[in-house]
Parts: structure tokens; C-alpha cells; sequence
């Protein structure tokens, strides 16, 4: 089955960006670099936007990693020969929660990572594990995304949620049997005892 196997991850607003240039001038592109000691990044602001040495603000959102990359070549190359730049996102995390093994947050170090990578970063399914309804929620701007998917249907991989973004969260949902099984346990000991009871006094009425 074909699938968009191009699929690159758009920086989104609160997004975390390194951003590294290089030339074979070195000492020209200490103007274009960040340099502390402590660990430094670039913070997409909520217009969608980050402040870059020299060049002032610049409009990122809804682009990928490359396209940027691309943009400030194309703006440095007025001050560097043949600048080379290298961005990386720094706070690319998904979260599994439910039936999984491992519910939990996960870093991911690459900016592609499918639904099935999320569910294997958290162990798998658990057995009781609904499979055809599973719910990923995503943030598009200032509004909350909803969507279900099917694990089991070749339709997945077509799907706008096969690939997730930064912070979106996939809730697993417990199957029905395993939902009226727990509810059973909850209330068993307090059945028990009531059987219990009403035994005890069947016998005292019969003597």
C-alpha cells in the first residue's frame, strides 16, 4: 500500500529549534550563531516567529526543518559563501496513554515518527487494548484536533494521524470486557459478603 513516505514535520508555535550556521569562514559566522555556555535555542513565539541574529524576525511556522534551512541559505548567502545551516528540533515529544505498556511522555530525536512507532516507544498494546478505536489529539493553533483510528485498517497509512506531531497525545481505550471485568472486581468482595450474610441468615430462619 502506498504512503506518503515524504512527510516532513511543520514547526508549530512554543516549538524549540537549534539552529547551527557554518561556512568556510569561519570567523564570519560568529555573528549568526548563538554562543553561551549553557545549552541555547531558538523559541517560535505565538505568531509563529523567531528572532535570528542579523536578520531580524522571521516567520517559521507551517514550514519544515528543510524549508527553513533553505530560507536562511538564501538570506545568508548575502553575508557568508556557501553557508551551511543545521536545525534541529529540540522539543519533538509525543504521549501514549491508556492501554499500553509503558503509558508515558516520549522524546523523539527524529521529526518523523508514526503512530505505531508512539505505541512501540511505549511497549505495545496491552491484550484488553481497543485496536480499531483509538484516539489521537493534536493542537492546531489555538484549537484542539480530535480524530480516531483504526490500527487494524490499511486505510491508516492514508491517514493526516498515521504521522504524529509535536505533542500530540494517543489515548488507547480499554475494550468493553476489560472495562465491566474491573467493575466486577471493584464491587466483588462487597457481593461475596452480602451472599455470605444472607446464607447465614437462610440458616438461622430454617432452624
Amino acid at each position: 500500500t502506498e504512503q506518503n513516505i515524504n512527510y516532513e514535520a511543520q514547526i508549530c508555535p512554543d516549538d524549540q529549534l537549534s539552529i547551527v550556521v557554518s561556512s568556510i569562514e569561519p570567523n564570519a559566522v560568529a555573528a549568526f550563531n548563538i554562543t553561551t555556555p549553557e545549552p541555547t535555542y531558538y523559541l517560535v513565539d505565538s505568531q509563529g516567529c523567531i528572532d535570528f541574529p542579523v536578520l531580524g524576525k522571521l516567520q517559521v511556522d507551517g514550514i519544515s526543518r528543510n524549508e527553513l534551512a533553505d530560507m536562511l541559505k538564501e538570506k545568508l548567502s548575502g553575508y557568508l559563501k556557501n553557508p551551511i545551516v543545521t536545525i534541529q528540533f529540540l522539543n519533538f515529544k509525543v504521549t501514549v496513554l491508556g492501554e499500553v505498556r509503558n503509558p508515558g511522555s516520549y522524546k523523539v530525536n527524529s521529526e518523523r515518527i508514526s503512530i505505531l512507532d508512539a505505541l512501540g516507544m511505549a511497549g505495545d498494546l496491552q491484550i484488553n487494548a481497543k485496536r480499531k478505536n483509538v484516539l489521537v489529539m493534536r493542537e492546531d493553533g489555538n484549537e484542539k484536533v480530535f480524530s480516531r483510528v483504526d490500527l487494524t485498517s490499511s486505510e491508516l497509512l492514508h491517514s493526516p494521524f498515521f504521522y504524529l506531531q509535536q505533542n500530540d497525545v494517543v489515548y488507547v481505550e480499554p475494550s468493553r470486557g476489560r472495562i465491566v471485568g474491573g467493575n466486577a472486581g471493584t464491587f466483588l468482595p462487597y457481593i461475596l459478603s452480602s451472599v455470605s450474610t444472607f446464607v447465614a441468615v437462610l440458616a438461622l430462619i430454617i432452624r
